[in-house]
This record gives C-alpha cells, structure tokens and sequence, in this order.
C-alpha cells in the first residue's frame, strides 16, 4: 500500500508537465506558423498592429482562462484522489482481513486506467479545439495580412508613380531653366551689340545731318549762283539786243545818209535846194530794217545755245565735284567713327589698368621699361596687359580687321547716293526757298562759278 501510494503520488505531479509540453507544443506550432507566414518582413501598418495586439491579447486570455480551468479540473481530480484514497484507505481497514491484496491492487490499477484514459481524451480534445481556433486564427491572420500586403503595394506603387512623374517633372523644368539661361545670355549679348550698332547708327546719323546741313548750304548757293547767272544771262541778252538794235540804226542811218547824199548831188545841179527825197528812198528803209531783225533773231538762238552748254558743262562739273565730296565725307565718317571707337576702347582699358596699378601701389617697381601714358607710368608688363585686354574685345578686332581690310565696293556705294534725280532737282529753274546761313558761304559759291564760266 505505501509503495502504491508513493507510486500514485509520484506519477500524479507526471500529468502537469504533460500538459504543459502540449501547450508548449501549441505555441511552438502557432509561433512557427506565424514566423513561416509570408509577408511579416515587411512594417506593418499602426491599425493592423492594434489589431494583433488584440488578437494577442484574446488569445492570451483564452490560454490563461484554459489554464485556469485545468488547473481547477487537477485540483479536482486530486480531491477526488485523495478521498479516493481515504476511502481506499478505509476500506482495507475495514476489509484488510476479507480482502486480499491483489484484489485491492487490480481495482486500483483500473480505476487509475480509466482515470488516465479519461485524461487523455480530455487532453486530445483539448489540442483538437486548440489547433482548430489556431487555425482559424491562422486563416484570419493570413488573409488580414493579405490585404493588408495588396494596400502596401498598391501605396507603394502609387507613391513610386508620383515620385517618378515629380522626377520626371523637375529634369524637365532643369532643362528648361538651362535653355531660358542661354536665351537669356544670347539675348544679352544681342542686345549689348544692338545698343553698339545703336551708337554706331547715332553718331552716323548725326554726322549725315551734318552732311545734309552743309550740302542743303550748297544747294543753297548754288541756286542763288544759277538766280544770278539767269539774271546775267538776261542782261547779256539785253545787251547784245540793244547793242544790235544800236548798229541796225546806225547802218540804216549810215545808207540812208550815203543814199541822200547821192540823190541831193544831182538834185542841187538840176533844181538846187528844198526837194524832197524820193519814195523809194523812203520804202527801202523798212526792208533794211527786218534785215536787222532777222539777222538779230538768228544770233539769239546761238547765244543760247552757248550758254546752255555752258551750264550743262557746269551742272556735269558740279555732279563730279558733289559725288567726290560725298565719297570724302563718307570716308572721313567711318574713319572717325572707328577712330572714336577705338580710342574709347583704348581708353577703357587703360583706365582699368590704372585701377589695378592703384589698388598695388605698395608693391616695388618691376626692372622693365616703362611709358607715360595719361599720367601714369605704365611698365612693360602693364602695356602687354592694355594690348591682352584691348584685343579681348570683339568690337576691337573687328574694327581693326575693317581698318586693314576694308570691304571693296564701299566708296562706290557711298557716292551712289546722288542720283541723277537729286541733281535734276538741284538744278530746275523752280526758285530757292531757303537763305544763306552766312554771307560768307555765298560769296565764295559766286567766286567760284565764274572761274568755272571761263574755263
């Protein structure tokens, strides 16, 4: 009895460490399942992680509650062993003289039978309900974190789209910062060499309202000098009439003389003084003078026509001299312009190589050579820097090119201006309606044209 007892009592602490193995069974198995799940790599969302939690924590209530419950059935069960026990206790007091120990031995082992069978079955449909909620668990957990993954990368997808459309977006925007960059600089130089041409075109504008002022005095002088040579030639011809008028008389008077004088002579031998003179005498002095007439009316057209050649001679002279004049000008302006550009240029840089000389003034003198140039003394290094820095200049060189190599054809344009309309217009018989700024002017344009008249 005493070792059956202490067999009984060993082999009752043997059934919490086998119940304990299979709920360790039961969390290895869910804890494997759950860490053999796809998906739990990646983070999962604040609401989802409620939502294990929860879970969690059911099932952990659910474990404490089941433990709760076994712990109470073995209590039980050991209640109901120890009066078993008692009873058994009792009853081989009792019975110890009328019943035999194998008996005893053969009731317990089957009650203790019955009791591990019972055990078992209580312990097989225990793991059955557990693997059956772990597996609905499993079945929930695994399709929550299935949608839970097809979110994630329908945001991941999205979030990927709209980064690449703002990449895309923000490489498009650089390159068209880039060219709006370039635009901006050809722009910049465009209009720096516009507002170049600008000055060019303004100093040449300038220079030809100067042209246009000196050429309108001449135009001037001229028509007074053609207004005085109108006036001379007039006189002339009034001259010449008169003078022909004179010596038309004069030889009439000269044969009506001689005539009477050969009339008068036989007259005073015949009937003497106091006869008149004939008739016929009388008629002929009409005739001689339409002879007079005639003779004056055919020298005017040659006079005329002498002086016409005369003042297109002029007119072709004065065309030569006017053409000549404006290719002098023209020369003279573009000369001076890229003279005047030049100089600014030169003196630009010159300026700033004084500002550097200034800003080292403390610096000792180097050994070369040097030049004063507007009151600074330059070095030979110094100059070499005014020629780097003037011929770094486009404009510079491109003026100097022009200067050494002047385009052909240029002079001849310039002296095109003239056409052969403006002289008409220069000289047509219509009368000047502008003065003279200076006497001056008028009186040198009246000295010339006789010259011009006499050669």
């Amino acid at each position: 009895m005493i070792a059956l007892r202490k067999s009984n009592r060993s082999a009752k602490p043997e059934r919490k460490p086998g119940s304990k193995t299979a709920q360790q069974s039961v969390e290895d198995k869910y804890r494997a399942k759950t860490a053999a799940s796809p998906g739990d790599s990646g983070p999962l969302n604040p609401d989802d992680e409620e939502y294990m939690k929860s879970v969690i924590e059911k099932l952990e209530q659910d474990l404490a509650r089941r433990q709760e419950s076994y712990v109470r059935r073995e209590r039980q069960y050991q209640v109901r062993i120890e009066e078993l026990e008692r009873m058994l206790s009792d009853s081989r007091a009792k019975k110890s003289s009328s019943v035999s120990h194998d008996d005893t031995m053969n009731s317990l082992r089957s009650l203790h039978k019955n009791i591990m069978v019972s055990i078992s079955q209580v312990q097989e449909r225990t793991g059955k309900i557990l693997q059956e909620q772990e597996k609905d668990l499993l079945r929930a957990f695994r399709a929550r974190l299935y949608s839970v993954q097809e979110e994630l990368e329908t945001e991941k997808n999205k979030t990927d789209d709209g980064a690449s459309a703002w990449i895309d977006k923000s490489k498009q925007l650089e390159t068209e910062v880039e060219w709006t960059k370039e635009m901006a600089d050809r722009l910049d130089r465009l209009n720096q060499s516009l507002t170049r041409e600008n000055q060019r075109l303004k100093t040449q504008f300038s220079m030809q309202e100067n042209d246009r002022e000196f050429l309108v005095r001449q135009l001037v002088s001229v028509k007074k000098d053609n207004v005085r040579l109108r006036k001379e030639l007039a006189d002339a011809l009034k001259d010449a009439e008169r003078l022909r008028e004179e010596a038309a008389t004069q030889m009439d008077e000269q044969e009506l003389g001689s005539s009477l004088k050969t009339s008068l002579l036989p007259a005073k031998s015949s009937s003497g003084h106091g006869q008149k003179v004939p008739p016929a005498l009388v008629k002929r002095s009409p005739s001689i003078a339409g002879i007079s007439g005639t003779s004056t009316a055919m020298m005017t057209p040659e006079v005329d026509n002498r002086y016409k050649e005369i003042i297109k001679r002029l007119k072709r002279v004065l065309e030569v001299e006017r053409r000549n004049l404006r290719q002098v000008r023209n020369a003279y302006t573009a000369d001076l312009q890229t003279h005047t550009e030049l100089s600014i240029f030169l003196r630009q840089c010159i300026e700033d190589v004084k500002s550097q000389l200034e800003r080292h003034t403390a610096s000792p003198d180097s050994g070369g050579s040097t030049v004063t140039i507007l009151g600074t003394t330059f070095h030979a290094a110094d100059r070499q820097k005014v020629i780097d820095l003037l011929l770094s200049q486009e404009r510079v060189l491109s003026l100097l090119y022009a200067k050494a190599f002047p385009l052909p054809g240029r002079h001849e344009a310039a002296a095109a201006d003239v056409t052969a309309q403006d002289l008409r217009e220069i000289f047509n018989n219509e009368p000047t309606r502008e003065t003279l700024t200076s006497d001056g002017e008028g009186d040198a344009g009246a000295a010339s044209s006789p010259g011009t008249i006499n050669e």
